[in-house]
């Protein structure tokens, strides 16, 4: 039976209420099933057996209805999302030696009328969809369970489906219209990251979908959708391993909890649940808390902000560091340990004895391990002699007596002696913090020494902003996780005084498992914006081919204020001018200046204005105008960003040399604006910032400098 297009829209919004309805149902009698057995439980508690078979059956059984439960509230969500768009694509495929095509259509989840049956949607996750996001009209194949399958595209189609009403649906000869990617891109951002399902790109599809390396490195632009691609591919993952791999087991390390938060609803969305998410600074605060609080990198971004040295911090994340930390584990076989012989009360073990297990039988086992491994050697042959288990004091005792034989065991007091005897000062410890430069070579040196801590298990692990992690941390990395991999990020984005490119040194630390690609299309900003942002790092990026979807808007504006007063005054009028966007971004150089312009604002727009103040310790990302220093915009973006007090990015800075200034003129039709907006000698931070503060507008950018004291005279 042939259909219409607004037949079939609603032959499948009449299927999805009866599955609505039908699992409404399924929830209540399970509900009203825990309620019996909860009764049961309290009623009849008292004459379970004495053995507890009863009791253990009883919660074994509630056990089993919560998880049915939990399943029946994700399906209810899934079809109460597809009600307002139950799909977004169609594809005609005719299957080789077939006469007539099979009709796909690809929405966020899977609808069938029955169990076995033919889908009424098909999940964008599913083999079959990819023929939606990889091909064009024409020869096309796809891998199904019983093997790949060919034939030809007959047709394709995209859909807008608004609250169950068909908006429009549109033919096309190629992956994604431009028409549709155009009106999707020229949307408002909301409070949180987006769903790229309906646009997803075919270069995109292939790193979703990618299964064959074990190890996938992504190098994207700004604004090409690295971090929505690498949450669809947790999904994909999610769903197509969904026996063996759990969201539990999945980590991702984000640069800051803020970030966590914007993405936390991608997943839900997309009918999975959310992932365990933390950064890695978080992760070494809990291993090193026993030495004091370790700095983070933001304190070591303000403090080099504000004129201090780093010269000796970016070393110390430098290979030739890490050989440096080796070469003294190495020594420390020696100079760390005094082996004698052992007594205790009848056990006897001669030096010699010890020295073979130590430096032979053990020698893989970490240094500040061997001891224990001794020790359980020495106790199971006591044990076997005595044909009994040894009391645990006296284990404790035995184990306790070997680690004497070290000099010292305290980590603290290692990293201080390879301190001083590569010719370096010692850590001042009397602050309470651990300088961040030493916090990453201090836990290489406890994850050489000693063996590493048994924690949850993490079958994936994914890595945002990889162009802000040393060589040293990503050795740490490879010592602890031995999974699958997604890492991403973008060099162009890094906060080192170079721009560092990862993946030349990654395959020599994961070796070539390794596979990278490319993300070269930037889907973010407008095309003036974009243009912008480049001219900001014209060197950097010479030779690399970036594209940009072209999108139209207003030119970004540099203009010149006479006093702060006038420059917050006009700032907050402008801003208030944007009620059509629902996120806004004032990105300052630090945290003291994004402090001073939230009080500022505060002050002209009043509290109705809904103004967030972002800091480290932030958790939310909410709707509004927020307030930030730059580095901690990363991986967000806003509808519109405003920029105060440019004048203090051509300020020295430690991270390069000479003062400098920013070249600027009017826009080509007389409004302010820039011209080339060349630097002259500006620090490779403070041009890091710009570019990162210009790359995070969707549609409008807005900078502001205050004039000189002699200037305004």
């Amino acid at each position: 039976m042939n259909r219409t297009e607004e037949q079939y829209l609603e032959l499948v919004i009449e299927e999805l209420r009866t599955k609505l309805c039908q699992v409404s149902q399924k929830m209540e009698g399970n509900a009203k099933d825990m309620e019996s057995m909860d009764d049961y439980f309290w009623e009849n508690y008292t004459e379970f057996d004495e053995y507890g078979y009863e009791m253990y059956d009883n919660k074994q059984a509630m056990k089993t209805r919560l998880t049915q439960q939990e399943s029946y509230g994700k399906e209810r969500m899934r079809y109460q999302k597809m009600l307002d768009s139950p799909y977004f694509g169609r594809v005609d495929f005719c299957y080789e030696e077939e006469e007539e095509p099979e009709t796909y259509y690809i929405g966020i989840g899977n609808l069938a009328r029955e169990r076995a049956a033919h889908p009424l949607v098909f999940d964008w996750r599913a083999p079959v969809s990819g023929l939606f996001y990889d091909y064009d009209k024409g020869p096309a194949r796809f891998a199904a369970p019983a093997g790949v399958m060919e034939g030809e595209i007959t047709r394709k189609r995209q859909y807008k489906i608004r609250h169950g009403k068909l908006v429009y649906a549109l033919e096309n000869e190629i992956n994604i219209d431009d028409e549709i990617l155009q009106q999707t891109l020229s949307e408002h951002a909301d409070a949180k990251l987006k769903s790229i399902v309906t646009t997803i790109q075919k270069e995109q599809n292939s790193i979703i979908r990618d299964v064959s390396h074990r190890i996938l490195a992504v190098q994207g632009c700004a604004g090409s959708g690295k971090t929505s691609v690498a949450l669809h591919r947790i999904a994909y993952l999610l769903y197509h391993n969904r026996d063996k791999l759990k969201a539990a087991q999945i980590l991702i390390l984000s640069p800051n909890s803020v970030f966590g938060d914007y993405i936390s609803r991608i997943l839900p969305e997309l009918g999975e649940e959310n992932v365990c998410e933390m950064t890695l600074d978080d992760f070494v605060y809990k291993e090193l808390r026993e030495y004091g609080e370790a700095q983070d990198c933001y304190d070591e971004m303000e403090r080099v902000l504000h004129g201090g040295d780093n010269s000796e911090a970016v070393y110390k994340q430098t290979k030739g560091y890490v050989r440096e930390l080796d070469r003294f584990i190495l020594q420390l076989e020696w100079d760390n340990v005094e082996i004698g012989d052992f007594t205790y009360k009848k056990i006897v073990r001669k030096a010699d004895w010890i020295s073979r297990l130590f430096y032979e039988k053990f020698c893989d086992v970490p240094i500040l391990s061997r001891m224990e491994k001794i020790g359980e050697y020495l106790i199971d042959e006591e044990e076997t002699l005595r044909d009994r288990n040894m009391e645990e004091e006296e284990r404790a005792i035995i184990l306790e007596k070997l680690n004497r034989m070290y000099e010292t065991m305290d980590i603290l007091k290692l990293y201080q002696q390879f301190l001083q005897s590569t010719g370096r000062k010692r850590m001042n410890l009397t602050t309470g913090f651990l300088p961040y430069e030493d916090v990453y070579p201090m836990l290489y040196l406890k994850y050489s020494v000693k063996e590493m801590p048994k924690r949850r298990l993490v079958k994936h692990l994914v890595i945002d902003e990889m162009q802000d992690y040393s060589y040293l941390q990503y050795t740490l990395l490879q010592k602890m996780f031995h999974c699958p991999m997604t890492i991403l990020g973008d060099r162009l984005q890094t906060m080192a005084e170079q721009h560092q490119d990862v993946l030349k040194f990654l395959p020599h630390i994961f070796g070539k498992e390794i596979h990278c690609v490319c993300l070269n299309k930037s889907y973010r900003s407008t095309s003036e914006i974009t243009s912008f942002a480049n001219g900001l790092l014209e060197k950097e990026i010479e030779g690399n081919e970036f594209e940009s979807v072209e999108r139209h808007g207003e030119n970004p504006q540099i203009q010149r204020m006479p006093g702060e007063a006038s420059m917050y005054e006009r700032m907050g009028e402008e801003i208030l001018l944007q009620s059509e966007f629902s996120t806004i971004a004032v990105l300052c150089l630090d945290a003291d200046a994004a402090f001073r312009s939230y009080e500022k604002l505060l002050e002209k727009l009043g509290e109705k204005a809904q103004i967030s103040l972002i800091t480290k310790e932030s958790m939310k990302f909410v709707p509004g105008i927020s307030v930030m220093p730059f580095y901690l915009a990363k991986g967000l973006e806003f509808d519109a960003v405003f920029v105060p007090d440019l004048q203090n990015y051509g300020r020295e800075c430690s991270m390069a040399g000479s003062q400098s200034t920013l070249q600027r003129g009017a826009s080509q039709d007389g409004t302010p604006g820039y011209q080339g907006m060349t630097l002259h000698g500006l620090s490779s931070l403070h041009r890091q910032a710009l570019y990162i503060n210009a790359t995070r507008a969707l549609h409008l950018l807005k900078l502001y400098e205050v004039a000189d004291d002699a200037e305004q005279k």
